[in-house]
């Protein structure tokens, strides 16, 4: 694996239009005795390293240790570490699973939502005050939005901040789940159902899927290991219709933004900028939580062959570390089993018709008894790419992220994506669930 010797350049982002979210609240400084800036008021100070970076504003010790963790993400992911050129947005489609045909969505604390909505002649707009929410469902296939008295409906809604930029809310599915994000919000109608789109900013997605994807206690290397992979999959090819990708497995775990001390925002923010490419072409990279001992080749995998193959290669800590499990399937139909190696399909298939888990990875052993089939396995996933367990493995033992990355992905190169070449086809579908 190649290594790039230049860093990515930062550059500062751009708010043109709106102010930054803490800039509409005043606030003291954590170490301050000070009272909090007026509305709007600013503090001048000298430039920052030369940038266009004209001020900082003071940041009160606010007592909701939530809030607190809220308003440092935000001063991390928009100002300590500018946004790279390349950075852009991700449209995520959440909650899908629970195919909801009702949603409420609320602001943060101390902050507002300005829900507009799209597809209609005369302009429509409320404005969700701090303490407020919306209730979303539809009517007549469109989305009807509803706030005590006010109410607007529309094809699609999209909700940002007051001055129309990115805000964080919390989307609930009535009586299922309540889930916080960083970004606007979009909701249509599909198929009697309303479709939650999120837009994200590409490294608070990266933030959040690391911490949801990554194994528990995972050293600092391996997480990075796993931002890097993380956004080169991001990047290198959307994978839906209407937005680029899904908040589940079937392309990568997405949750509530990590707070601002959390390892998982210390390796996007540390690898930030730097994906994996193959023949100077972002890597689609996948992974899974742990190979059994060995990770597998697409074509092992029984998937079609692409551009990158995805070798083989041993992994020492789940030899000796991988979990194992056994299940026990009808003989009479699971013989698809004994016709050969072990494919990521047949392990799907059987997830899909008796529970998924029930097959928990690729690297296992059969034995027939009487009219049964005992499956006996270690390790979780299709094995493909980066082992979660092995990186963490590697990483316990002193090893960098780019070992890591070079040892699973032989024969990649660690570029800015400024450099690399983007993908605009499509990522293949390589399986219907890309389960972990």
């Amino acid at each position: 694996m190649s290594i790039k010797p230049s860093r990515v350049t930062p550059h500062p982002p751009s708010y043109v239009g709106h102010p930054l979210p803490w800039e509409r609240v005043g606030f003291a400084s954590p170490r301050s005795k000070k009272s909090a800036l007026s509305l709007g008021e600013r503090v001048a100070l000298p430039p920052l390293r030369e940038s266009r970076v004209r001020g900082l504003f003071w940041v009160m010790w606010l007592r909701s240790v939530s809030t607190l963790r809220r308003l440092a993400w935000f001063l991390l992911t928009c100002f300590v570490v500018p946004t790279p050129s390349f950075a852009g947005s991700l449209r995520i489609g959440v909650l899908g699973l629970f195919h909801p045909v009702e949603l409420t969505v609320r602001p943060a604390p101390h902050t507002a939502l300005l829900i507009k909505g799209e597809g209609v002649a005369e302009a429509s707009e409320m404005t969700i005050e701090d303490g407020g929410e919306a209730g979303l469902r539809v009517e007549d296939g469109r989305v009807l939005c509803v706030s005590g008295e006010l109410m607007l409906t529309a094809a699609a809604i999209r909700a940002t901040s007051r001055q129309g930029g990115p805000a964080a809310f919390i989307l609930s599915v009535p009586g299922k789940i309540a889930r916080e994000y960083h970004g606007s919000l979009e909701v249509s109608v599909r198929e009697g159902r309303l479709v939650p789109v999120a837009i994200v900013d590409l490294e608070v997605a990266v933030a959040s899927a690391v911490a949801a994807e990554s194994p528990p206690g995972a050293p600092l290397e391996a997480l990075k290991a796993q931002a890097i992979v993380t956004r080169s999959y991001y990047l290198a090819a959307p994978r839906h219709a209407g937005y680029d990708f899904c908040d589940t497995t079937h392309c990568q775990f997405l949750r509530e933004p990590p707070s601002a001390d959390s390892p998982a925002l210390a390796a996007a923010l540390g690898t930030r900028g730097f994906v994996l490419t193959y023949r100077g072409r972002v890597l689609p990279a996948l992974f899974s939580g742990s190979c059994g001992g060995r990770t597998r080749s697409l074509r092992d995998a029984g998937m079609a062959p692409q551009e990158y193959p995805y070798y083989s290669v041993i992994c020492n800590y789940c030899l000796r570390h991988a979990p194992r499990w056994k299940a026990v399937l009808t003989l009479a139909d699971n013989l698809d089993l004994l016709s050969g190696a072990p494919t990521e399909a047949q392990r799907l298939r059987i997830d899909r018709e008796l529970g998924w888990g029930m097959i928990p990875g690729n690297n296992y052993e059969l034995n027939v008894a009487g009219e049964t089939l005992v499956v006996q396995g270690r390790g979780q996933g299709h094995g493909i790419g980066l082992c979660q367990q092995g990186a963490a493995g590697m990483a316990a033992e002193g090893k960098s992220f780019q070992e890591i990355l070079e040892y699973y992905y032989p024969n990649t190169a660690l570029s800015s994506a400024e450099s690399a070449t983007l993908s605009l086809r499509s990522l293949p579908e390589l399986y219907q669930n890309k389960e972990q």
